[in-house]
């Protein structure tokens, strides 16, 4: 991961900035995830303070010389103090360069900036949200001490299953199976501020939300994918399945133009066009696979996705919308989600009966390693910097710790009862 930061810009000369051009762009051979803020400071007799974020852009970077490997923004910048910082990870996440030039009223170049800076590893700044089942709760964990910095009541009866966090890092969205409904938290004072209700019967599973934070998808156990506006957080859109189907995993691709979901029921994965709100293509699977969760991988060629029933990880070309290989688990793994590093090179699974986490190696789609953890892993996570994965261990009520260099668990923490579902908070530092 890396940080470059312009620091503190005061506008209050004559020459005043009126607006920025922002150029990043990636020097190396392999693809990044990248994100712009522009922010301002409050001024005071002895510095700077008060910072607070008014312009953000995500963005996917692929290799030099590819379409798109320039990305380039234009910001409002009129306040007295402002400053540029850029985020990214990724595999060339430390290949990406930025340029800021900032302009006057008239169009004319004040100055131009190259950012600068070093990598950063800021687990300090990153929080993991674990979804606990049995109890109703969210539990908040702080990455770089690994505590437990807050516990979230959720309503009595809800059973959450599943939880997203929006890339800003400001929201997160949970899927109550209990009561058929969203609950939104506002991660800054880890409150629910908003609750969302799903048709009656839908047994929510799984949430993902797009890569621009507009809409959030929610998997019903129950034949349809609802679709949620989160700048009203308003459900503005139900998507119907075929006849037998049970919507379980879901996954968004980086451009945010498809979701992946995986049904349960049918034995298929089923494509959805953001555009149209519409299934746009179904991929069949064994009979009796009976696929669970999904990922997709940074640069959004191929999607991952377990079979509980047959002890294997389907490998599907986003491209053809084809299945292009399996790769086979330990017998009785029985897998639930999985989750892949931001850099693209593992996979991690977890392999639920066999009390262990699974690594695939994505060069070679060969499994790597089993890491034990007991308990029944369900739910895994990987940290921006790729040196950490979070699990949620729900036979035993726990949330395990993986260094991903030496594939060991280094810390075991209290969850509630039965998590279910840990998400960790992207990459931004507001």
């Amino acid at each position: 991961m890396a940080v470059l930061d312009t620091g503190p810009i005061d506008n209050r000369a004559v020459s005043r900035t009126k607006q920025l051009v922002i150029r990043v762009s990636n020097g190396g051979r392999d693809p990044a995830s990248a994100a712009i803020e522009v922010y301002t400071l409050t001024s005071t007799g002895e510095g700077f303070s008060s910072r607070s974020l008014y312009d953000l852009r995500f963005f996917y970077l692929p290799p030099i010389g590819s379409p798109n490997s320039v990305f380039t923004h234009t910001a409002f910048a009129n306040p007295d103090v402002f400053g540029v910082r850029m985020i990214s990870s990724g595999l060339g996440g430390s290949n990406v360069s930025v340029t800021v030039t900032e302009l006057d009223s008239d169009g004319q170049t004040v100055q131009d900036r190259i950012l600068e800076g070093e990598g950063a590893l800021i687990p300090d700044l990153l929080f993991a949200y674990n979804a606990n089942n049995g109890d109703d709760t969210i539990t908040v964990i702080n990455m770089e001490a690994n505590t437990i910095n807050a516990t979230i009541p959720l309503p009595a009866g809800s059973s959450p299953l599943g939880i997203a966090i929006t890339p800003d890092g400001t929201r997160a969205y949970v899927a109550n199976f209990g009561t058929d409904s969203v609950s939104v938290i506002d991660t800054g004072s880890n409150t629910i501020i908003d609750t969302i209700s799903l048709p009656a019967g839908s047994l929510p599973t799984s949430i993902a939300i797009t890569p621009d934070s507009f809409r959030a998808y929610v998997t019903h156990f129950t034949d349809a994918v609802s679709v949620i506006d989160t700048v009203t957080n308003t459900l503005i859109a139900t998507i119907p399945f075929p006849a037998g189907s049970r919507p379980l995993g879901i996954a968004i691709t980086p451009d945010g133009t498809r979701a992946y979901v995986t049904d349960n029921g049918n034995n298929t994965v089923s494509v959805i066009s953001r555009q149209t709100n519409v299934i746009i293509a179904t991929i069949p699977l064994l009979a009796g696979n009976g696929p669970s969760g999904i990922a997709i991988t940074p640069d959004g060629s191929r999607s991952y996705l377990t079979n509980q029933n047959s002890d294997n990880v389907s490998v599907i070309d986003t491209g053809t919308n084809t299945e292009i290989t399996t790769i086979p688990l330990a017998p009785g793994a029985v897998p639930f989600e999985i989750a892949i590093s931001p850099d693209g090179s593992r996979a991690y699974v977890a392999s639920n009966l066999n009390h262990t986490v699974t690594v695939i190696n994505l060069r070679t789609n060969e499994v790597m390693t089993e890491i034990l953890t007991g308990g029944q892993p369900v739910s895994v996570d990987v940290t921006p910097d790729n040196r950490r994965v979070y699990v949620a261990i729900q036979a035993s009520n726990v949330v395990s710790v993986i260094d991903a260099a030496s594939q060991t668990v280094i810390a075991v923490l209290p969850g509630g009862s039965a998590p279910r579902s840990v998400k960790i908070t992207p990459i931004l530092l507001f």
